[in-house]
């Protein structure tokens, strides 16, 4: 308006208006001058026009002697001058950096209107000491309170983190970092503005522990960590980790020094940590639960296959036999499901693109749900493992989501990479850069959702696709929630160099015959009189007697001459004490004392032709669950049929 203007107005009504101007300049003064940023009005040669507390306490000089100074008499820096220029010039605003002798801080120049005649610019300079905790130190001409503390090795700005300072008496905020507003959502100017932040940030379930703690060492002095969850801007709870320190009365300045880091993901993986345990602890429970079902399982099965052998068609004891042995083809089948889930093998790795999975996985997921997304990276995600086998694991992870999902009509997946700063637990993951695939289906979760890990017999997709996903170095995070609906996470380590084919050992460069291990229907085998042995001699090594005797009476009906021992140790001292030559060892991988393998390579040592066959109910042996036998090796997996042993047997002596 101009003011001509007011010659219109009655002078109570000026009187007012004026009145009223002047208390808003007052009300933005004051509240400038609370500001703990430094700040300081420029004139158009760069004359300080005027500056609040924080500004006249960081270069420590009153109000009267920084009047009619010129910036560059404070600051003496080319680099300040020409980035002012170029704030009015180009509109330049962007913080910067500059060092002042041992002293560095960050600025910023923006262009503002002058208060006093509006077609004239001038220059708000916000200035920040880059020593966030150090006491604001005096510059420039006037002498310095206190000596400059080192300029730190980076930006404090750039880290993940919130770096505060509060007061140990009030608990408000007088410093927070660049962060403070990715962590919470929160402005730094609202962290310092808010005296009640401090507490108010803290969920209403852990606020009173939390500030019983700080409370406490603010009292004393000392340092203290606390966990808590945080509210953000949203409303939305978030895990932080938090370490503060508090100088001992008398040692210095009455305030607290503290770090803030966000620790959801982390959270979330020591609970999968937890999971991942379960599992493992149920992998062995069934690992060991085959083993002892297999023994008696074999000692049934196979003395009902033999007597069934020896009786002729239309012998009335046929049909009993024929049901005790349909009975123990179905504990096979279940002992069958246990070896399923604990010799589960992820195929071998290669470096792949996981965005080119994602783009196999599509169509798939468009014939379960209605809606999908896939926001694909910018550039390729490389990680080791199988291209195939991880499309069926994202593609049963995306099932199982729509399926615990009431509404089911959307499926979403991203891709990206992601840094795990720390080791969790017990957690497969290790510090490191990862390849990361969220799966998401929006909706309300159903109960189906909260037993993801509990259906593991018979396996399904989901424990597939985390044994899978766990062997290649990997993990997988679960969240079910009733606003978020259920999300998996996929954490597979970084290809950050070319994959190198390894180079088979020597030894082992031929894969051995594995024998099936399903019980087959049992195939007569007429009795045989007693006979010259003359197909080769075989040690059978077997710490179950009943096994061991059934494998004799087969053995040496067909045939061959049998030693047998119930331990290694046992099996040394009789191949010693016998003139004979061992053709054939048939032995269990696992025996108490010395196992399998290492009766093997003991003897191999003294006869390099000796012909192995191995057997196992037990799957807890990585040969075992890998095939990973010598060359020229057969491997039995029990419970074996006796037609089963008889070949394996003939397979590796190559007789008859």
């Amino acid at each position: 308006m101009e003011r001509t203007g007011f010659e219109q107005w009655k002078p109570r009504e000026v009187a007012r208006l004026l009145a009223l101007v002047e208390t808003e300049r007052r009300y933005y003064q004051e509240m400038v001058a609370a500001l703990p940023v430094a700040l300081a009005v420029l004139g158009p040669d760069r004359i300080i026009a005027s500056t609040n507390r924080a500004f006249r306490h960081l270069v420590d000089l009153t109000g009267d002697a920084l009047r009619g100074r010129s910036i560059e008499q404070i600051f003496p820096s080319d680099e300040l001058i020409e980035r002012i220029r170029l704030a009015h010039a180009a509109g330049d605003t962007e913080p910067f950096s500059i060092s002042i002798g041992e002293r560095r801080f960050r600025m910023a120049a923006i262009p503002i209107r002058s208060w006093e005649d509006e077609n004239q610019s001038e220059t708000l300079l916000m200035v920040e000491p880059a020593e966030a905790f150090a006491e604001a130190a005096p510059m420039g001409a006037a002498p310095m309170k206190t000596a400059p503390a080192a300029a730190p090795p980076a930006d404090l700005s750039a880290l993940p983190a919130v770096i505060w300072q509060a007061d140990a008496e009030t608990f408000a905020f007088t410093y927070a970092s660049g962060a403070a507003e990715d962590i919470l959502g929160y402005s730094t100017a609202h962290w310092l503005a808010e005296p009640l932040f401090f507490s108010d940030r803290i969920h209403p379930e852990d606020r009173a522990e939390v500030m019983a703690l700080y409370q406490s060492t603010a009292a004393s002095g000392g340092e203290a960590s606390a966990e808590f969850r945080a509210l953000n801007a949203e409303g939305d709870s978030v895990w932080l980790r938090e370490t503060i320190r508090v100088p001992a009365p008398g040692e210095g300045s009455r305030r607290i020094s503290g770090v803030t880091t966000m620790i959801g993901e982390r959270r979330r993986l020591e609970a999968q940590a937890l999971e991942a345990g379960r599992v493992d602890a149920l992998r062995g429970l069934a690992s060991r639960l085959a083993h002892d079902l297999n023994n008696p399982l074999m000692i049934v099965s196979g003395y009902t296959e033999e007597l069934l052998s020896g009786l002729p068609p239309e012998a009335a004891a046929r049909g009993d036999l024929a049901e005790i042995l349909a009975a123990s083809q179905r504990i096979a089948e279940l002992a069958g499901n246990l070896l399923a889930f604990t010799r589960l093998q992820a195929r071998s790795p290669a470096k792949i693109d996981v965005s080119e999975v994602l783009g196999a996985v599509e169509p798939r997921l468009r014939q379960a749900a209605h809606e999908v997304e896939i926001a694909f990276p910018e550039g390729a995600v490389w990680t080791f493992a199988d291209a195939e086998q991880l499309a069926e694991s994202i593609a049963a992870l995306a099932a199982f989501a729509l399926a615990s999902t009431q509404e089911a009509w959307k499926a979403s997946l991203t891709c990206g990479t992601a840094r795990i700063a720390e080791r969790i637990g017990s957690a497969t993951l290790m510090p490191g850069l990862y390849a990361r695939i969220e799966i998401h289906a929006p909706g309300h979760p159903s109960t189906a959702a909260q037993k993801v890990f509990e259906s593991i017999l018979p396996v399904s997709g989901v424990t597939r696709a985390y044994l899978d996903i766990h062997q290649w170095g990997g993990d997988v995070v679960f969240a079910s929630q009733s606003e978020e609906g259920v999300r998996f996470t996929v954490y597979l380590p970084h290809a950050e160099a070319p994959y190198i084919e390894p180079v088979p050992v020597e030894p082992f460069q031929e894969q051995p015959t594995v024998i099936p291990a399903e019980v087959e229907p049992a195939s007569p085998l007429a009795p045989e009189p007693e006979q010259e042995p003359s197909l080769g001699t075989i040690l059978v090594v077997e710490d179950e007697p009943g096994i061991r005797g059934l494998v004799r009476k087969i053995l040496r009906r067909e045939g061959y001459e049998v030693l047998e021992a119930g331990s290694a140790e046992e099996a040394l001292t009789e191949a010693d004490a016998e003139d004979v030559k061992i053709d054939l060892l048939l032995t269990d991988v696992l025996l108490p004392g010395k196992g399998g393998r290492e009766l093997a390579e003991s003897l191999a040592a003294s006869n390099p032709e000796l012909k192995v066959v191995y057997v196992s109910g037990f799957t807890d042996d990585e040969a075992v669950r890998s095939g990973d036998f010598p060359p020229g090796s057969r491997f039995l997996q029990k419970p074996f049929t006796l037609s089963a042993l008889v070949g394996a047997v003939i397979d590796a002596l190559g007789s008859r």
